[in-house]
């Protein structure tokens, strides 16, 4: 590809804003989502099966939607999450950490082994999926109101 336009004229690059693309944005979003389904989980597993705080959190620890990085998601959350206080903000800080190091671990495996970009991650798929249906409708109603 040369970097020229169809009449030959050289087509100006596009500069990233760092930290303003929309994905950076999109990977923001999927940490949060991902850190608030980790502490439904942990709530699910202390109301319906009864577990206490320690218990729960250990149990929340299994990341097996992420496939073969699992053990880099587990490792991070021993780091950042077992053995955090019972604390709403405090523990919810701590696991939205966890969240944001494994996914910067698994991007850069994946880059390491040439594997898919995150992008192409079905679970990453379906929250963009999702988040964009939800912005088209929210979108549309404020159109007709």
């Amino acid at each position: 590809m040369s970097g020229k336009g169809p009449r030959g004229e050289r087509r100006k690059r596009r500069e990233r804003v760092e930290g303003h693309a929309f994905m950076d944005v999109v990977r923001e979003a999927f940490v949060r989502w991902m850190a608030l389904e980790k502490w439904r989980e942990i709530e699910d597993l202390r109301d319906a099966a009864g577990l206490e705080w320690p218990r729960a959190l250990a149990e929340a620890g299994s990341f097996l939607s992420r496939g073969r990085y699992a053990p880099l998601w587990v490792a991070r959350w021993k780091e950042h999450v077992e053995g955090v206080a019972p604390d709403a903000g405090a523990a919810f800080g701590a696991i939205e950490r966890a969240v944001a190091e494994a996914l910067r671990d698994e991007e850069a495996a994946r880059k390491a082994a040439a594997d898919r970009a995150l992008e192409e991650d079905p679970e990453f798929k379906g929250f963009v999926d999702a988040s964009m249906e939800r912005l088209i409708r929210a979108t549309r109603e404020a159109e007709t109101t």
